[in-house]
């Protein structure tokens, strides 16, 4: 709610305490305490000044004849009355707590908002330790003080008389006026609420957007930074073949007749372009913004065909295979070949953490695939040394890596591609040592 509709609100209060279709009191003022709490405040009054503005304003209206809903319904509401000059700034001191009994003898507005109960004064005017203006303004009239409350505490104070047609105030007037003071008050306290509900929300709005922004930032300056750490890692694989290569290249054209030593530059130059076409190839892979093909696929079929292909390249390596394949595999929505690519990888990741293990020890890469109740899984496991804690956390960012020969893609790669897939991997240590990459798969429950 915004100031001007609790203004609109608080007009609306004072219509239907003055209005003759309401309860018609002449006038009528509503206090609100200050921030502080330590005043009351004139916060609007409706009402004449003197009795030819009476006299102007009633004739009017009994002219048009207007219902409540009709004078509610109006939109010339902030045109001043001329009460609303006599109290306009007007505030009305509350006397701390601990004073409250000294406060009964001198303020009967105070006592009336601070004990919720309410008073009727004779003559305002006879009351010196009023302020002078309220005084002024209500002189020779009979003020009616109503509190409104609301959950047991007041949070303003409604004061009304009849200063013209000097009509009574009347008990049966003052108990409706306390229930139009009870709705009041329940009103303006929701009002308040929202008003402070909104204020917090529009608070932590403008934080969130801060945040966003701040966020943002960050982003730009992380994308800068791995930026520049991609550009300065690949401009480390491709600076050392191409130092060779041009290296190579300088001494074959200086002898070009020893064909000793052209044989051998050139198998080495050789060596290192197949170390740029591997950096390119695997750079592509990561980058590659083409999503899989995905088709109802066999896992086990997959894993059975790529380790046909691959088996006999672990012989020189010493690797044992092991394959234990889970019987009756549901099918998986898959792309066969980013399949075969992640496990081409992870194979070749195993191969080479089991050549930096103990000579003597048994060197055996295990492929494994289970099924579990909405997924299946495929475990590619090594019996190298295992994975430091430190490293594992960081095994699939992009151009990490603990080899001596290597770009770091490969496992980032496998990530990519499982990702791709909509399924998840991890990686642990095996309780006999080596590394265990666990890759899960959703099953196929319907065309993608």
């Amino acid at each position: 709610m915004t100031t001007t509709e609790l203004e609109g609100l608080v007009h609306a209060i004072l219509t239907c305490v003055t209005a003759g279709p309401g309860l018609g009191f002449n006038r009528a003022v509503l206090f609100l305490p200050s921030e502080r709490g330590d005043e009351l405040v004139a916060t609007m009054a409706i009402g004449p000044a003197t009795v030819e503005e009476a006299r102007e304003t009633w004739t009017r209206l009994a002219t048009e004849r207007p219902s409540l809903g009709e004078l509610l319904r109006r939109t010339d509401w902030r045109r001043r009355s001329g009460l609303s000059a006599l109290v306009e700034g007007l505030t009305i001191p509350l006397a701390p707590a601990r004073d409250a009994a000294a406060e009964r003898t001198t303020n009967p507005l105070a006592e009336a908002y601070r004990a919720g109960q309410v008073r009727k004064l004779a003559d305002a005017h006879t009351l010196d330790e009023l302020p002078a203006r309220f005084r002024e303004a209500f002189a020779g009239t009979e003020v009616v003080c109503v509190p409104l409350p609301a959950k047991e505490r007041a949070i303003g104070l409604l004061v009304a008389d009849n200063a013209f047609n000097r009509e009574p105030i009347t008990e049966e007037r003052i108990q409706l006026l306390e229930l139009l003071a009870r709705l009041a008050g329940l009103a303006l306290d929701n009002a308040r609420m929202y008003q402070q509900v909104q204020a917090q929300a529009e608070a932590l709005q403008r934080a969130l957007d801060e945040l966003e922004r701040t966020h943002e930032r960050l982003l730009h300056n992380e994308r800068l930074a791995t930026v520049g750490a991609v550009i300065a890692r690949v401009g480390h694989e491709i600076r050392n073949p191409l130092t060779t290569i041009g290296g190579f290249a300088r001494t074959l054209g200086a002898r070009p007749s020893d064909m000793e030593r052209v044989a051998r530059g050139a198998g080495i130059i050789v060596d290192e372009v197949e170390k740029l076409e591997v950096l390119l190839k695997e750079m592509l892979d990561f980058t590659s913004p083409h999503p899989p093909s995905l088709r109802p696929t066999d896992l086990n079929q997959v894993v059975a065909s790529f380790a046909e292909v691959h088996r006999d390249g672990l012989t020189p390596h010493r690797v044992r295979l092991v394959l234990d394949l889970a019987p009756r595999l549901p099918e998986i929505h898959a792309d066969a070949r980013q399949l075969q690519r992640a496990c081409l990888n992870l194979w070749r990741n195993a191969v080479q953490a089991m050549e930096e293990g103990p000579v003597d020890r048994e060197r055996t890469l295990t492929i494994r695939t289970t099924r579990g109740d909405d997924d299946v899984c495929l475990v590619v496991e090594d019996s190298g040394p295992g994975i430091p804690e430190d490293v594992a956390t960081r095994m699939f960012t992009p151009f990490f890596t603990t080899k001596h020969h290597g770009t770091g893609l490969g496992l980032a790669v496998v990530r990519k591609i499982v990702d791709d897939h909509g399924g998840a991997i991890e990686v642990r240590n095996g309780q006999r040592g080596g590394a265990a990459f666990r890759i899960t798969l959703p099953i196929r429950r319907s065309a993608p």
